[in-house]
């Protein structure tokens, strides 16, 4: 048998050592290329759905917007003393503020409408006139004769 220099024996364990640690590190990249390749799996499919994601969302916020409008003109159609210019909001939140402002504006200004017409015209009396007799004074003689025998007979005047 021929005789091993400890040296050769030493450069043996380190090559064997060095390869196990390769094989090792071949594994460790074998098993690093699946994952990567399952993750860029994985991140395609997230961007799918991502897309999916964006586009039901921008099909829902374009449903609220038209939701919004039929309920902006839903309100003023119940409140048509309203002018729509007043009302202009595209959410819900600010078409009910800006409905009840334009509601204190109209009521304001028909109150000062109202006062302003009160001021120009006198004020009517309260109440019916006072029933009184017909004027039978402009009548000619015999218009005021036969209104007499009319009532005379029980027959009202014609």
């Amino acid at each position: 048998m021929a005789k091993v220099d400890p040296e050769t024996s030493a450069l043996r364990e380190q090559l064997a050592d060095a390869l196990a640690q390769i094989d090792s590190l071949q594994t460790a990249v074998a098993d690093a290329e699946a994952r990567a390749s399952t993750n860029a799996e994985r991140v395609a499919s997230l961007q799918g759905e991502l897309e999916v994601a964006h586009s039901e969302g921008e099909q829902l916020v374009d449903s609220l917007r038209e939701s919004a409008i039929k309920y902006r003109e839903a309100r003023l159609a119940a409140a048509p003393h309203i002018p729509a210019d007043l009302v202009r909001g595209e959410a819900l939140e600010e078409i009910d503020e800006q409905l009840a402002s334009a509601e204190r504006v109209v009521s304001e200004m028909r109150e000062q409408i109202e006062k302003e017409q009160r001021q120009e015209s006198p004020p009517v009396p309260v109440g019916a006139p006072v029933r009184r007799a017909p004027d039978f004074s402009g009548l000619p003689a015999t218009e005021k004769i036969k209104l007499g025998l009319e009532q005379m007979s029980g027959r009202e005047p014609g």
